[in-house]
């Protein structure tokens, strides 16, 4: 299947396609939305200290994380499949009124129990407003911008990394923890305005995928996938390598039974051509899932390194970290201008050759104990994701019409999602493996070990990016 573009004469600059035509304000629908989602995830680990300390519960912390993970895929996988049939408007209300109230119940809670409510609703929320941004690309802009969307996109993140950490630490030390989700109160507000005023009321036409029988599975499909999240996720709580070992291979594999139940199905969540070996769909997902699951051990281990073995401290080696992220954002940016499709074919490819290249420096730096050939890893890493994974994720988005279209579009955030949660979990179980990391120990990662262990701990993670290369040279060219 191949997708077409239209050509425009004189390309304009981001900037301008991101808010001519009056597309300001769904630019910042997109600001807000993903830049909440991206923030809540560095702010709620840094206090998470702070939570322990105050309402207690430390065998129970696993769940204030794994609770918003496990809320935001489930929320972002019903999207694509709602949105079609109810529309945009009150989704997003709806989960912006669940972002409200988890984040109003989190920073009031009492208990433990209390907190592990609101945060539940707060992936609820968060996870629905990610998906329901990237539905709403192809409704509010027109294919000539989406690029330059996601640009914007990947800077949020790179900024939430840059600030995420320090916001955190001032709120937490101006008063406590608990302003972190009171902060999260006046940007709800603004989302749920912006929802009613900005974002289109209308629904797809009903068609045959859309109004079948299978409804009648939903909550058996969400609950097997939910368990398969959890699973994959509660692999970072294990100490013993044969449990770990267990969990990953079970929760993969209901993962994967789920999405096969969901695609018979006469209403799926997802699209039907999604994980095929052929077609722009099914490449593209594998190609998001595998670069997902492959950068997984930067981002678990990466401040651990610094630290450890370069002696940063934490906010020197969380600032290390954020190369990846401004890379990422500075390609994004260079490239977003690119209308041609097959140079944006080219450069999902090219991205892919730079993700692997991030991953084999890495190799190269552990063995090395060289902290500017990490620094330099994370340039390649960051500059191959901000080269393909615009135009990767606009390949998708275009790929299909209609409620297809809003399916397949919704269930990039929470595959990207679950990439991350099987990469961090193969890592956890690589690293213990090989002596890289040893559950239990109070250093995340060995000192003694890593230049000999962490390099297989990257050479497997390269090995899984070469596969999604595989698959992004086998997807049908952009014409």
């Amino acid at each position: 299947m191949t997708i077409s573009n239209p050509a425009q004469s004189v390309p304009l600059s981001p900037l301008k396609n991101l808010t001519m035509d009056g597309r300001w304000l769904a630019s910042l629908i997109m600001i807000l939305g993903v830049g909440s989602a991206s923030m809540n995830s560095f702010l709620s680990s840094a206090i998470m200290p702070d939570i322990i300390r105050d309402l207690g519960g430390q065998q129970r912390a696993f769940w204030v994380l794994s609770l918003f993970q496990i809320g935001s895929i489930l929320a972002g996988t019903v999207t694509g499949s709602l949105k079609a049939n109810i529309g945009a408007r009150p989704l997003f209300i709806a989960a912006a009124l669940s972002f409200l109230a988890g984040s109003f119940v989190a920073g009031a809670a009492n208990s433990l129990e209390h907190l592990l409510l609101g945060r539940m609703l707060q992936g609820l929320g968060e996870g629905m407003i990610v998906s329901l941004c990237y539905t709403l690309i192809s409704d509010l802009y027109p294919k000539t911008a989406v690029s330059s969307v996601f640009a914007l996109l990947s800077g949020v993140w790179a900024v939430s990394a840059g600030i995420g950490p320090l916001t955190a630490g001032m709120l937490t030390d101006s008063w406590s923890w608990r302003a972190v989700f009171y902060a999260n109160l006046p940007l709800a507000l603004l989302l749920l305005i912006l929802a009613i005023t900005v974002i289109p009321a209308t629904t797809r036409e009903k068609t045959e995928t859309s109004a079948g029988t299978g409804k009648k599975n939903i909550i058996p499909r969400l609950s097997l996938l939910a368990v398969a999240v959890l699973l994959i996720a509660y692999v970072g709580e294990l100490r013993d390598l044969r449990h770990i070992s267990l969990a990953l291979v079970v929760g993969v594999a209901l993962l994967f039974m789920a999405v096969s139940w969901d695609k018979k199905s006469s209403a799926p969540f997802i699209p039907r051509s999604a994980f095929r070996f052929n077609g722009i769909i099914g490449l593209g997902m594998w190609v998001t899932l595998l670069l997902s699951i492959s950068s997984a051990a930067r981002v678990v281990y990466g401040t651990a390194m610094g630290q450890v073995l370069w002696g940063l401290t934490v906010t020197q080696a969380s600032y290390a970290m954020a190369i990846t992220a401004f890379s990422w954002t500075a390609a994004a940016w260079i490239v977003a201008r690119v209308q041609t499709p097959h140079v944006q074919t080219y450069l999902i490819r090219v991205g892919t050759l730079s993700i692997i290249a991030g991953s084999l420096l890495t190799m190269w730096a552990l063995s090395a104990m060289s902290l500017w050939i990490f620094l330099v890893s994370s340039i390649f890493a960051g500059a191959g994701f901000g080269m393909s994974s615009q135009f990767l994720k606009k390949a998708i988005i275009y790929a299909e019409q209609d409620d297809e279209r809003d399916r397949a579009s919704g269930f990039i955030g929470p595959l990207q999602s679950a990439g991350m949660a099987i990469g961090a979990a193969l890592a956890g179980l690589l690293a213990g493996l090989t002596g890289f990391s040893i559950p239990g120990a109070e250093d995340l990662i060995t000192l003694e070990n890593a230049a000999s262990s962490g390099p297989l701990v990257f050479l497997i993670m390269a090995l899984i990016s070469s596969l999604a290369a595989i698959a992004a040279f086998k997807m049908p060219k952009m014409t």
